[in-house]
Order: structure tokens, then C-alpha cells, then sequence
């Protein structure tokens, strides 16, 4: 008994010994060092994969303006960065960035890099920038050490880099080719026997649908925002839609949508008349492709607004400022108003216009101060004017060129995208 005593001694000596030596050996650093050692390894292992990392991302905490992607090159101290929307995708840009202790160990982009800042920096619409970020704080990885897991310091959003294969410049104009595909002005979600409203804009999926009882029917809506990937799209979280969770859509290219993977729901392409689209959308203005006939009243316009010493920022055909007053809408030197025009659409290509003597904001006070009466005629004032629309792509047009009928010389070609200082432009 007494040698079964001394032997059990001896193992629980061992044993106590072997826990001095590891918690020694767990702080014979310093919480500094220690944090240190633990940067150095990601910066290791974001240098080990050489073709880089992807990267989903979602700026703004709601992810209002949809997902993104990135493939990220890492040195230890710089980071080359191919975009989806970078307009020359096979030209990245490069730049330092760092891994700091800051809030727990962070990785910092803490030089300029335009790619990366894209959704960061500010610009004369929006002096907050789209709230995206460019510091995130490591939460982890996974045990294959393929994917690495960040929080966005602004936005407090989930991001992960997923360690990638393949050329990224072929990668990203998958994408945009599957986006390409898959922009329309309208869409409908068929879903069983239902074919109901959603939408798709700035890759956030806007859905409804509805849901039966013996006592009556409930319209249920719902927002998504996603990222497109060669295969379709990814869901920045999963969304439940009639009782399933879905993570993802499936593209069909051959049909032109998006489905989800147990074929229940599918997101198919509206293409309304290019009247409709023209009255539904809103069209910027640039002086320059204005037609010599309307530059001649928008000269007017431009004394009007040099007499008061402000300078006109946009201008367009639409009602994005004013919902419900489809005319003539801008803003001068912050100052916002809308001069409305009623609207007569013939066949799928021609629309006649003409001031309804109505207006909204500060529309009034500038059409009798500021010239901006002028900016009426070349559209349709006190009698109207009918044209002739043509676009660059009937399917998801980014230009519209008006010419009115029986006056060819008015031609007015307007643009989807936001055209600021249109009298620079």
C-alpha cells in the first residue's frame, strides 16, 4: 500500500511539475509580445497564398448598397487590389497596409488606395462616403486556415477572406457578366403558383410574396442584399423566404435568371416599353450632348444662375427628388425644386412632354428668379413637343437619346448615371 502512496506521489509531481513548465512557458512574454506573435502569423499566412484572397464586401451597417468583390494580393507590408467596378479591372491597385494591436489585432489600410477606399471616400453628393470600411478586426480562422474572419470596424459587418485559385482579372468579369446578364428595369419572383413584384438594385433583392390561409392573404416583403458570383449570387446572410433559408441564387444563363437551388423560386427579367422606362427612371443631363437647339435655352439658364451667384450640381428628367412629380428636378448650390411635366406615351418609343404649370420644393421660386423657365422648352412648354427615344441597350439602357419629331435639330441625349456640374460636362 504505502509503495502504490509513493508511486501515485510521484505522478502527481510529475504532473504538477509539467503544468509550472507550460504555464511558463505560456507568460514568459508580455501581453505586447504576445500580440505581436499573433499579428505576425496572419500577416504570414495573408502572404502565403499567392493568388491571393477574396473578399465579399458589404458597405454601411444595413449593407444598403449591396456586396462587392475583391481579390486581395498581400505582401507583409502591401496589398494589390483587383475591384469588380474598377473600370480597368486588369490594372489593380497596390498600396501598404498594416496589422496593429488597435481594438484587438486589427488590419489596417491606412494608405490611400482607390480600389479599397472606393465605398470610403467622400465626394460632393455624399460627404459621409457610403460608410464602408477599411479597418477590420481579426476574429479568426478556420481550422484549414482557407478562410480568415474580419468584423468591419465602422460598420461592424462579417467578412471573409477566402483564400483563392485562379486568375482574378477572369474571376471578376465572370461576375460583371453574370450582373450584365441579369440587368433589367424590372423583375418578378415566381414562386409556386405566384408571380409577384421584386426588384434588384445596387445588388440589394427586394422581394414580396404572399401567404395563404383559409381566412385570408398576407403580403410578406423582404430585403436581401448579395453579392454576384460566377455561379449566381451569395446572400450577405441567409434569408428565409416562405418558411425555407436560402444562402444563395443559381444563374441560368441561357434563360436569364435566378433561382434558388430547389428550383421553388425563381427571379425572372420584366423589359417594359422604352417609353415606360423612360417615365419611370431618372436622366441626367450634360450639357454637352445636348442637341444646339436646347444648348441655346440652357445658356439661359446657366445667366439665370451666374445673376444669383449659384452654380447648378444635377440635373435630370425624372422624380427621384420628389416622388410623384415627374418633370424637370434639380439642385443649385444645395437647393433643391422640380418643375413638372405631363406626359403622353405612344406605341414603345414615343413620348410627348409639356409643363404642367406645376412644381415642387424650390422649383417656383427658381423659375421666376433664376431663368430656369428656359430649361422647360426645349422639352415641351406652352405647347408640347413629341420625340422619338432611342437607347444604347433597350434591356437596361445607360443613355436615351430624345429627338423631337418634326424638329430634328432638338436632340437631348440624357443618362442613367448621376451627372454632377452638368454645364462642366
Amino acid at each position: 500500500m504505502r509503495k502504490i502512496y509513493l508511486i501515485l506521489l510521484a505522478v502527481l509531481g510529475m504532473t504538477v511539475t509539467s503544468c509550472i513548465m507550460e504555464e511558463k512557458e505560456l507568460f514568459d512574454k508580455t501581453p505586447a509580445e504576445r500580440m505581436e506573435a499573433y499579428l505576425d502569423e496572419y500577416r504570414t499566412l495573408l502572404a502565403s497564398a499567392e493568388e491571393g484572397w477574396l473578399l465579399q464586401y458589404f458597405p454601411e451597417e444595413n449593407q444598403s448598397y449591396g456586396g462587392y468583390t475583391y481579390v486581395l494580393q498581400f505582401s507583409k507590408d502591401s496589398v494589390t487590389a483587383y475591384f469588380q467596378l474598377d473600370e480597368d479591372i486588369a490594372t489593380p491597385v497596390s498600396s501598404l497596409y498594416k496589422m496593429t494591436p488597435d481594438d484587438g489585432p486589427v488590419i489596417t489600410f491606412d494608405t490611400y488606395n482607390e480600389n479599397i477606399h472606393y465605398f470610403a471616400t467622400p465626394d460632393i453628393s455624399n460627404y459621409e462616403a457610403l460608410h464602408g470600411d477599411y479597418e477590420f478586426r481579426i476574429v479568426g480562422k478556420n481550422p484549414e486556415a482557407t478562410e480568415v474572419y474580419m468584423k468591419g470596424k465602422r460598420t461592424n459587418n462579417s467578412y471573409t477572406l477566402v483564400k483563392f485559385s485562379g486568375d482574378p482579372v477572369d474571376y471578376l468579369n465572370t461576375i460583371n457578366a453574370v450582373e450584365s446578364s441579369m440587368g433589367a428595369p424590372a423583375y418578378r419572383m415566381i414562386m409556386d403558383a405566384d408571380t409577384t413584384v421584386c426588384s434588384i438594385s445596387g445588388n440589394v433583392f427586394e422581394f414580396e410574396y404572399n401567404v395563404y390561409t383559409p381566412e385570408d392573404t398576407t403580403v410578406v416583403t423582404g430585403t436581401a442584399s448579395f453579392c454576384y458570383t460566377p455561379e449566381g449570387a451569395d446572400f450577405y446572410a441567409p434569408v428565409e423566404i416562405n418558411g425555407t433559408e436560402y444562402t444563395n441564387l443559381v444563374f441560368d444563363a441561357e434563360n436569364g435568371t435566378l433561382s434558388t437551388e430547389d428550383g421553388k423560386i425563381t427571379i425572372i427579367q420584366v423589359i417594359p416599353p422604352l417609353n415606360e422606362l423612360f417615365v419611370l427612371g431618372n436622366w441626367f443631363i450634360k450639357y454637352s450632348t445636348l442637341g444646339s437647339y436646347a444648348q441655346s435655352y440652357f445658356d439661359m439658364v446657366k445667366q439665370g444662375e451666374d445673376a444669383i451667384g449659384e452654380e447648378l450640381q444635377f440635373a435630370f428628367i425624372g422624380s427621384m427628388l420628389y416622388p410623384g412629380h415627374f418633370g424637370f428636378q434639380f439642385i443649385s448650390s444645395g437647393y433643391g425644386g422640380s418643375l413638372d411635366f405631363m406626359y403622353a406615351l405612344e406605341g414603345e418609343d414615343t413620348i410627348t412632354l409639356q409643363f404642367s404649370m406645376a412644381a415642387a420644393g424650390d422649383g417656383v421660386w427658381y423659375y421666376n428668379n433664376a431663368n430656369f423657365a428656359y430649361a422647360l422648352f426645349p422639352f415641351g412648354y406652352s405647347t408640347p413637343r413629341t420625340f422619338k427615344l432611342t437607347a444604347d441597350d433597350v434591356k437596361n439602357p445607360t443613355m436615351i437619346t430624345m429627338t423631337e419629331i418634326g424638329n430634328e435639330v432638338n436632340t437631348i441625349t440624357l443618362f442613367a448615371e448621376q451627372i454632377a456640374y452638368p454645364f462642366d460636362n
